[in-house]
């Protein structure tokens, strides 16, 4: 999988919705868009705090069945919802609502504390925490339900950048760069956005959750009081070696410089955290850009730290 990529399919703009219920997950067919089911991770005593995980593109809500996370965060009565996946790229209204409406009616359902709310993601999940967190701040959720922290793994999230690094991936014409790919999201982009950065800008800065050429960073500008976390393992050797990229074509260079525009704004709490050979997929395919370069234990205190009383 192309590493720079939110995973690409035309299903990214389609409207998907499903009743079924299977290993737990529950759907709700009332709302259309592909992140309408869930499942929960649940504590045997009062949840004190409620973690929303939302996976890469094309997963479902059992994606993190086989992460340790949601048990570590069990023995600490902390509840964890898993989201079915989406690009978060679309209209604030489709997904991020829908999104919303299912941790409100957890939150309540569920008895969670309120303000007791962490959200991350990976890939593209990790696209959806930070517009999430964005969305709340900015007044489009409940008060007292928005996120106390956030994280991120090595998402794609300055949407501008994107968008150049696929027209410059494309230029290249390196075969093994996915070259179809980059074509494929750029359409994406054109389609949900309306255009390039330059075309349609207000739509770039009303739907990136970051963009490095705006002023604050655009809406970046509403995390400026929240913890933020995020990861990423930018191997540029083994990129440059494996799959024909470099900084200008990964997610690295979105983490780091959120961080500094965070920092740059006041927030102590913003942190970035590298590593190095830890990327693999199942069944032990490297590959940088992977859940399992975080340390889930110690991001498990990390989150219990930010739901103290």
């Amino acid at each position: 999988m192309h590493y720079a990529k939110v995973v690409l399919s035309a299903l990214l703009l389609s409207n998907v919705a499903s009743a079924a219920q299977d290993n737990g997950m529950v759907c709700a067919k009332q709302f259309k868009t592909t992140n309408n089911c869930y499942r929960l991770y649940k504590p045997v005593g009062p949840p004190r705090g409620l973690v929303v995980l939302l996976p890469y593109f094309g997963s479902d809500a059992n994606a993190f069945s086989s992460a340790a996370l949601p048990e570590l965060l069990r023995k600490q009565n902390v509840m964890t919802m898993t989201v079915s996946a989406s690009g978060y790229i679309l209209d604030q209204n489709q997904e991020l609502t829908t999104l919303n409406n299912l941790i409100t009616e957890v939150v309540r359902e569920q008895k969670i504390p309120l303000g007791h709310l962490i959200i991350g993601g990976v890939s593209s999940g990790g696209t959806g925490a930070i517009r999430y967190a964005e969305h709340c701040l900015s007044g489009h959720c409940d008060r007292d339900i928005g996120p106390a922290a956030v994280f991120s793994v090595d998402a794609p999230l300055d949407f501008e950048r994107l968008w150049k690094s696929e027209k410059l991936n494309l230029q290249r014409a390196d075969p093994k760069s996915y070259l179809e790919e980059s074509q494929a999201l750029l359409d994406v982009l054109r389609s949900a956005l309306g255009g390039s950065p330059y075309a349609v800008r207000q739509a770039y800065r009303n739907r990136s959750p970051f963009l490095a050429s705006e002023k604050n960073g655009g809406n970046a500008q509403w995390l400026k009081n929240t913890p933020v976390r995020l990861y990423t393992e930018p191997d540029v050797v083994w990129m440059i070696e494996n799959l024909g990229l470099d900084y200008y074509t990964i997610n690295a260079i979105d983490q780091a410089a959120l961080v500094l525009q965070l920092r740059a704004l006041g927030n102590a709490r913003a942190e970035l955290i590298t590593t190095t050979g830890k990327g693999f997929r199942p069944p032990g395919k490297r590959n940088p850009h992977s859940w399992s370069i975080v340390d889930e234990p110690e991001l498990a205190d990390w989150i219990s730290r930010y739901l103290q009383p």
